[in-house]
């Protein structure tokens, strides 16, 4: 009971109150403090929820509104791994992107305001269990975001912002309309006004609804969620949003942003599998491999380092929705990948910003690791574990999908993109590190906590690398109820 009255209570009130207070105090060395007590805390809590849903116990209250099973609980371990890490990589970070735009030092405070309500609205989003309540946490954290891109102020941040605000909002009320299409089938024929409203219900009655208007339904919400999740051609917003906000709020958009989007279409999954049908299944087999193709063939003319990462998440959200063709396999791997993806593209995000911190660019740069030896490795080992290079997590998650995959064709055209997207940027990114050095003023006053955040992450996939079974077992129990 004490457990569940933390989770579904006290945490989100812990973060809508920080949230406040960081607007209110403003940007200052006890705020500092404080975010980071209450992020640790966050942190600490959702290893407990994971470690729960490894023993297989689910959490649930508010007669099942809220809930917490091996889905929800990797996801928000996913999202404060990433949120403590973007936290304090921020706090140096963006006192030179203030400097640089001619902001004000004080008023930050309003940027972690922003950064905690945004992570509230994640952690909300993860434990619902109800599919209205997702839909609109799923949208709440594109307005919050959107502030977040538009930060700096300039021009091409601003577009960026208006862009993804206007497509993610109409894409998501296409998910809405889908979600309404199953509770109002699902009404007619109950006369029940709760069955078609929390999941666990959802999948219990799933079957009455009529194959055609289900398998409608699944497109609207697939599309819908797949604006958010920057699936093809879906994609547009997201290589201006990436580029354009400061890097940690890259680092952001790029994992668990998107990522809503994503646990918004397996969530889907997990209660919709039991009438998976051929339509739907060949649905997510085209979106995925569209967004492979052209995600990772998109990189090969990138200069612009964080673009280049962007096009590179748009064909990695291909891979979880290919994987998601073919549960409950490929959906244990789809999780799996959720999670690698997201550390190690947050990971790869914030060497990007490291080398702007540190050369004032992001492009155009050469020879990086002999004049920043351990940024340059850590830009390369970082980048061939996001490229599922052994022995990092995401060899498994991203190689793992082909165990369920029957079609040749399918499986050659999959490993034909994934090699595409591993030479291109591989390529550049060799090229940053190791080619003919040119002379650049450097920042000398570079802080060594932003180097330090994104090793941790890389060594995170490392070891869950090394011992794969404990996120494999967690995976693998998302697909179960």
């Amino acid at each position: 009971m004490i457990v569940e009255y933390v989770t579904i209570v006290v945490l989100p009130l812990l973060m809508a109150i920080t949230s406040i207070i960081s607007y209110l105090v403003g940007y200052g060395r006890s705020l500092k403090i404080t975010l980071t007590i209450v992020y640790g805390f966050m942190l600490g809590w959702s290893i407990l929820l994971t470690s729960l849903s490894y023993l297989g116990i689910t959490l649930s209250a508010f007669g099942m509104e809220f809930r917490v099973d091996a889905l929800s609980s990797i996801f928000i371990l996913t999202s404060m791994i990433i949120a403590i890490s973007s936290l304090i990589y921020s706090y140096h970070y963006m006192e030179y992107y203030a400097l640089k735009h001619g902001l004000k030092l004080k008023g930050l405070g309003l940027y972690y305001s922003l950064l905690t309500i945004t992570i509230l609205t994640i952690y909300l989003m993860a434990i619902s269990n109800n599919a209205f309540i997702l839909w609109v946490m799923v949208e709440a954290t594109t307005l919050t975001t959107a502030f977040l891109v538009g930060y700096g102020g300039y021009e091409g941040a601003l577009e960026a912002s208006w862009k993804y605000l206007l497509l993610c909002v109409v894409g998501l009320t296409t998910a809405l309309y889908g979600t309404s299409l199953i509770y109002s089938y699902i009404f007619d024929i109950t006369g029940n006004p709760y069955f078609g409203i929390l999941f666990t219900d959802i999948a219990r009655h799933v079957k009455i609804i009529e194959p055609t208007t289900l398998t409608l339904a699944s497109i609207m919400i697939l599309m819908g969620y797949g604006v958010k999740a920057g699936l093809a051609p879906l994609h547009w917003w997201l290589p201006d949003a990436h580029s354009e906000a400061p890097s940690p709020v890259s680092a952001l958009l790029s994992s668990i942003i998107i990522g809503c989007g994503s646990y918004a279409i397996l969530r889907w999954i997990w209660a919709l599998s039991s009438v998976f049908n051929g339509v739907i299944r060949a649905i997510f087999m085209v979106i995925g491999l569209a967004s492979i193709l052209i995600g990772f063939t998109s990189m090969i003319l990138q200069e612009d380092l964080k673009r280049m990462l962007a096009y590179s998440s748009i064909g990695n959200m291909g891979v979880i929705s290919l994987a998601s063709a073919y549960p409950p396999i490929g959906f244990a791997f789809a999780i799996m990948h959720l999670f690698n993806h997201s550390i190690l593209k947050a990971s790869a995000f914030l060497l990007v910003g490291d080398l702007e911190y540190r050369y004032g660019r992001r492009s155009g740069l050469h020879g990086v690791i002999s004049d920043a030896p351990i940024l340059g490795f850590s830009l390369l080992v970082g980048i061939l574990a996001l490229e599922g290079t052994p022995p990092f997590s995401a060899f498994y998650s991203i190689f793992g999908p082909l165990t369920a995959m029957k079609n040749p064709s399918i499986t050659a055209i999959y490993l034909i993109g994934v090699l595409i997207g591993f030479i291109a940027i591989t390529h550049r990114f060799i090229e940053t590190a190791w080619g003919s050095r040119r002379n650049l003023p450097t920042n000398e006053n570079y802080p060594r906590s932003m180097l330090i955040i994104p090793i941790i992450l890389i060594l995170i996939t490392l070891i869950l690398g090394l011992y794969p079974n404990p996120l494999l077992k967690i995976c693998g129990g998302g697909f179960t109820r």
